[in-house]
């Protein structure tokens, strides 16, 4: 069974780095508005958690979306391709 997060009031599976990446970038753009985040919850059939977050920068979500980002794309079977080799002839 999924380990669900709730992240922005938003249920996310924690197994789905694209679904992640997806709502970190909804937090992202939250906290660049000036808005909070107060709390999260986690849900698993063993535990239940709420932890209250006020405290990242945009520079950890920026390494933790880029890192997600990348799982997403393994996930997908998607190769990531480098400036240097989309330059070349």
């Amino acid at each position: 069974m999924p380990t669900m997060v709730k992240i922005d009031g938003t249920l996310v599976d924690m197994d789905d780095p694209c679904a992640l990446a997806t709502a970190l970038r909804a937090v992202r753009y939250k906290r660049i508005s000036g808005g909070q985040i107060e709390e999260s919850e986690i849900r698993s059939p063993v535990m239940h958690q709420r932890i209250k977050v006020a405290s990242s920068t945009i520079a950890q979500l920026d390494a933790e979306i880029v890192k997600l980002d990348e799982l997403c794309r393994q996930k997908n079977g998607q190769c990531r391709i480098g400036r240097r080799w989309s330059l070349r002839y």
